[in-house]
């Protein structure tokens, strides 16, 4: 039990692998839209991202795919490598990890294929969004206060 401890201490205090996961969640969200969609004509019409089906169309989704995939690392890791000495890195993992949880779901939706159950990962996402914004928004209010 303290080795799985350990390892849970370690993976948590290193910015770098929780900022992997993201870039998976990405993966599994586009791997099950392009296998459940069944073909490139469903994802264009349904697809929500306005860019996924700019690069369907213009058949540059490998390498929208690997900048996704570059960026969601990287803004993943910096966020969480400037936030890991403050009181806000646990916040920070828990939004990126709410982002990742997003993408799954996205990923699942071409399975059920349910309008409330889009409408909720929308929800999800916009969720997402306004804790962040909030978070920023409480985080600068806070150092406004104790330079004052």
């Amino acid at each position: 039990m303290q080795t799985i401890t350990a390892l849970a201490r370690r993976i948590w205090d290193a910015p770098a692998y929780i900022a992997v996961v993201p870039p998976l969640a990405v993966s599994i969200d586009y791997a099950l839209t392009f296998y459940l969609a069944g073909n490139t004509g469903m994802i264009l019409q349904w697809e929500a991202s306005p860019l996924v089906r700019f690069a369907v169309a213009h058949n540059s989704m490998a390498l929208y795919f690997l900048a996704l995939v570059v960026f969601y690392y990287a803004a993943a890791y910096a966020v969480l490598r400037i936030l890991h000495p403050t009181g806000f890195y646990r916040y920070g993992v828990g939004l990126v990890l709410l982002v990742s949880l997003t993408h799954v779901l996205g990923g699942i939706s071409w399975q059920l294929k349910n309008s409330w159950y889009s409408y909720g990962i929308a929800a999800l996402s916009l969720l997402t969004i306004i804790i962040a914004i909030c978070l920023f928004g409480y985080a600068f209010f806070r150092q406004s206060r104790s330079s004052a």
